[in-house]
């Protein structure tokens, strides 16, 4: 899944949809993002309230004084503030499908403010892919809505985030941009004056 994050695997990602756009109008782009939410103020709270209820868990040791455990709050909140973050539990805290609704509430901004809904065939399709979460949303303009069924692209997305659990994120986006060019090619081909609109891969 790192090979992602390296220049070599971005290379890799940026020739696959080069090579998949020469065979359709549509614009393809692969965005890779470490998180989608930041669970921090989660991770934070989390702590927060484990660390005030210390105090209670300590009550049958009326021998510890009031001190050691206020010092033992501290130490408590410190640690699992520290901890939380680095083992990315936030994810966990809130639920699969608020980070499921998160996703997809990323997919659909990230989609506007990189203008994907402004290409000129208005085929434009993004691959978003969250590191932490281990999902991937796929989004579609207005040309592709009528040519590929939704549970299509799902099923697509689903072949991405299985890859990605099993640690072969890189091929398993190489092979859903060579997919997306498979599904398209035949309604969408591509014009004789096809330019590159848009950046084939971005990080954020």
């Amino acid at each position: 899944m790192v090979d992602l994050l390296t220049e070599d695997g971005q290379a890799r990602l940026k020739a696959a949809v080069a090579e998949a756009e020469r065979r359709t109008s549509a614009e393809i782009v692969v965005m890779i993002m470490r998180r989608s939410t930041d669970y921090r103020a989660v991770e934070l709270m989390a702590a927060a309230i484990l660390a005030l209820a210390l105090p209670a868990a300590l009550l049958p040791f009326t021998f510890i004084p009031a001190l050691y455990i206020w010092a033992a709050q501290i130490v408590l909140f410190v640690g699992l503030a520290l901890s939380l973050p680095a083992l990315a539990l936030g994810r966990y805290l809130v639920g699969g499908e608020r980070v499921t609704r998160d996703v997809e509430a990323g997919a659909r901004a990230e989609f506007f403010a990189h203008g994907l809904r402004r290409t000129k065939a208005r085929a434009a399709i993004l691959l978003y892919v969250t590191l932490q979460e281990h999902r991937v949303q796929v989004l579609f303009d207005d040309a592709a809505q009528g040519i590929v069924p939704q549970d299509v692209w799902s099923e697509l997305a689903d072949t991405i985030a299985t890859k990605m659990k099993s640690g072969d994120a890189l091929t398993g986006l190489e092979d859903a941009v060579g997919k997306v060019a498979d599904l398209l090619e035949a309604d969408l081909p591509p014009p004789d004056d096809k330019g590159d609109e848009l950046p084939n891969v971005i990080v954020g």
